[in-house]
């Protein structure tokens, strides 16, 4: 049931980056699928629960995402940006600011940045 579960999990992930992300994007967000479901292969199972849950939410903020995209492409979703409000299209959420993180996830979320920061032309990539 779980590897089963992991499975289609893991193909839509893939499917809905293919088919809504930019690439370079894609491509970051595909290596670290590819990078946490591979670690998390010989999780424990009360563990697993919480690992599919936050990647099905990860999945469904995609999704809405685009459809938010598709909307405003058609016309029937206003544009937020042009307000000097964040874009309902963009991808990604702010974390909210009581939330507290262990070291790992700090150090986790400064690798993600960095990675970021390559694919975007930022000021670590080394592109000039």
């Amino acid at each position: 049931m779980m590897a089963s579960r992991a499975i289609s999990l893991y193909r839509s992930l893939l499917r809905a980056h293919r088919k809504h992300l930019p690439p370079e994007m894609q491509q970051l967000g595909d290596a670290y699928l590819r990078s946490e479901f591979k670690l998390h292969k010989s999780a424990k199972p009360e563990h697993l629960e919480g690992f599919f849950t936050e990647w099905e939410k990860y999945l469904d903020q995609i999704l809405m995402t685009a459809r938010a995209q598709e909307s405003v492409s058609a016309g029937t979703l206003e544009d937020t940006s042009r307000q000097g409000r964040r874009p309902v299209f963009q991808y990604g959420k702010d974390l909210p600011h009581d939330v507290e993180l262990s070291d790992e996830q700090i150090a986790q979320l400064e690798k993600l940045r960095e990675e970021t920061s390559k694919a975007d032309g930022g000021p670590n990539s080394g592109v000039k």
